[in-house]
């Protein structure tokens, strides 16, 4: 079975963490296993572009970012969940992205599949998930990763909005099982 790392953009509990939780209590129904890291909660230093990891394919810091790698290279399905904000991605999945440089110089992350979902608290017509989705497809692009399936959710502005689209959550959760496997 396959094993599938969900990276949650938000140190909140609320839409983003309860997606999370979801999905891998569902997958675990299928004898998936998944792991959920919130790096906000985390201490990740923020990367300073030296560029030492282009040449040695490791971070000069020592933080919680050996771990999270530890896990990206572990499983094969890797999925963001980001809010959306300013319709963009949320600074914890960047700063995430930026620490995942030494796998992309040492091309450790191509062909991963990864899974990219933005959850606004707008309705559609008004503000757009488009370009945190778009943010998350250039970095999966860049990185030689395969971008299989973007998801939006929108209308979710308190804690527990995510969780009244059901139907949404279960077709989604239905894709990933099925790119897991």
């Amino acid at each position: 079975m396959g094993k599938a790392l969900i990276i949650v953009g938000s140190r909140r509990e609320g839409n983003s963490l309860n997606l999370a939780n979801k999905i891998k209590e569902e997958l675990k129904k299928d004898r998936i296993t998944s792991y959920i890291i919130v790096p906000g909660n985390q201490k990740i230093h923020l990367c300073t572009g030296c560029m030492d990891c282009d040449e040695n394919g490791v971070c000069d810091f020592t933080d919680d970012m050996e771990k999270n790698i530890d896990k990206v290279l572990e499983c094969e399905t890797l999925i963001f969940i980001t809010p959306t904000r300013w319709n963009l991605l949320s600074g914890d999945i960047k700063i995430f992205m930026d620490r995942l440089n030494p796998l992309y110089s040492n091309k450790k992350l191509k062909d991963k599949k990864m899974v990219s979902i933005a959850i606004g608290s707008t309705p559609k017509d008004v503000y757009s998930n488009n370009d945190a989705v778009k943010s998350l497809t250039n970095f999966a692009e860049s990185s030689q990763m395969n971008s299989i399936l973007t998801y939006e959710f929108n209308n979710c502005l308190d804690f527990n909005d995510i969780l009244k689209q059901e139907d949404n959550i279960n077709k989604l959760i239905e894709k990933i099982k099925i790119i897991t496997k």
